[in-house]
């Protein structure tokens, strides 16, 4: 997760554990990658992991990130 805390102006990537657990209070998420293999078995079976995280970068809407960015500030 890449988060954005508005008090200190700085950008944080965090690794969490579960998507309803260890979120940080008082930061907005900019963007988030779901590395568990639920996220990406069916499309890429269990050798695609490394495809996985590459289409991923290929697709991002980078208007959408901006935008949270901006909500964030």
């Amino acid at each position: 997760m890449l988060y954005y805390d508005s008090l200190t102006k700085q950008f944080l990537n965090v690794w969490v554990d579960e998507q309803h657990l260890g979120q940080l209070n008082g930061c907005e998420m900019i963007l988030a990658l779901d590395m568990w293999e639920h996220a990406y078995i069916t499309d890429y079976q269990p050798s695609g992991k490394k495809q996985y995280i590459e289409d991923f970068f290929e697709n991002l809407n980078w208007e959408v990130i901006e935008q949270n960015f901006l909500n964030a500030q």
